[in-house]
């Protein structure tokens, strides 16, 4: 299965060279475009920074990458054929940021409507080409962006469900954690327990194939928080230990979060015991970027076998484990338990 983040940023990438291709017309240049939009993504999705600058809003962040990009294609732009174009297309990608929901709109006095934003687009590269635009190909990119943002609003709450949804516990030891819990509110006939329905929920084929909806809907959460420009929570996922046993079904469903910006915020719950029976598939999932959280038991005795922990990025440790002492003596892991 094509993960949601992939599907949502494969859109996101279309819809933006499509209104360049609109704004430029006959000027447009792929390759710049590209190189732009690259830097972008990065920037507004993945939060990736290669400027060294103190900390500042987000919006400041993406400007602060495309200049950086500038200053690269300038240099590479030794006989400067491409500067004005250069030049141009980071101005414009600044306004990129109000269709791509990192600028409100409301927020400024001086800006009233999308219109006038593309306005200000059109002014921009007029001033720069010396070519008219009209009317009617502002009007036509007004309706592309705002079909397509409502487009990205359908298409986050067709995954969602009235039968399934999340419930979120906060970490009392870390603010920006939270443990995911998926919920059924399906309607079950009165002649089952409550102790029968959640058996049945929470083990065997059902306990597997819940974590399919669980990791649709976590990704959801997460693609609305990076929208918002929110990278600081994370997330703590229920696992089954018998996909271990059915790499087919279980590379299926890990597929839905094999992004890395999903994977930056989603940390896999697994215990210690089948972290020890299948020690060999969890590190090349590791290695693939996907992130674990183990739950320790007092199989564990050893400094060595906590040595072995740096592995993990959370570690969960109940408040009355007999390797608490070693766990607290350990510099190297001190900053990812988590006791619960």
């Amino acid at each position: 299965m094509k993960n949601i983040m992939d599907m949502y940023l494969n859109f996101t990438e279309k819809r933006i060279k499509k209104y360049m291709k609109l704004i430029y017309a006959r000027f447009y240049d792929e390759e710049i475009v590209s190189e732009y939009l690259k830097t972008y993504i990065n920037a507004r999705y993945y939060n990736i920074q290669n400027t060294n600058k103190p900390a500042r809003a987000f919006y400041l962040r993406i400007i602060d990458e495309l200049e950086y990009k500038e200053q690269i294609l300038m240099k590479k732009d030794s006989n400067n054929q491409n500067s004005k174009m250069i030049n141009n297309v980071k101005k414009v990608f600044a306004y990129i940021l109000f269709f791509d929901n990192v600028r409100k709109i409301e927020n400024f006095k001086k800006i009233e409507s999308l219109r006038e934003i593309i306005k200000k687009i059109m002014e921009i590269v007029t001033a720069e080409f010396n070519v008219k635009t009209s009317k009617e190909k502002e009007e036509e990119l007004y309706k592309e962006i705002t079909s397509d943002m409502l487009e990205i609003d359908v298409f986050l709450d067709k995954f969602e469900t009235d039968e399934f949804s999340l419930s979120f516990e906060s970490c009392e030891q870390r603010e920006n954690l939270y443990f995911s819990k998926i919920e059924h509110n399906v309607k079950i006939p009165m002649q089952y327990s409550d102790v029968a329905i959640n058996k049945v929920f929470n083990e065997g084929i059902i306990a597997e194939d819940k974590l399919q909806v669980e990791y649709i809907l976590l990704s959801i959460i997460i693609i609305r928080d990076i929208i918002e420009g929110n990278f600081n929570d994370s997330y703590i996922s229920e696992f089954a230990s018998t996909l271990f046993k059915k790499k087919t079904k279980l590379e299926s469903l890990l597929s839905i979060i094999d992004n890395q910006a999903l994977q930056e915020k989603i940390n896999i719950q697994i215990e210690y015991a089948d972290y020890l029976k299948n020690q060999k598939m969890v590190l090349d999932y590791i290695n693939r970027g996907y992130k674990f959280a183990i739950i320790l038991d007092n199989t564990i005795k050893k400094i060595e076998d906590v040595e072995k922990l740096k592995i993990f990025n959370i570690i969960i440790a109940s408040k009355n484990l007999e390797i608490n002492k070693l766990l607290k003596q350990n510099k190297a892991i001190q900053n990812k338990i988590i006791y619960k």
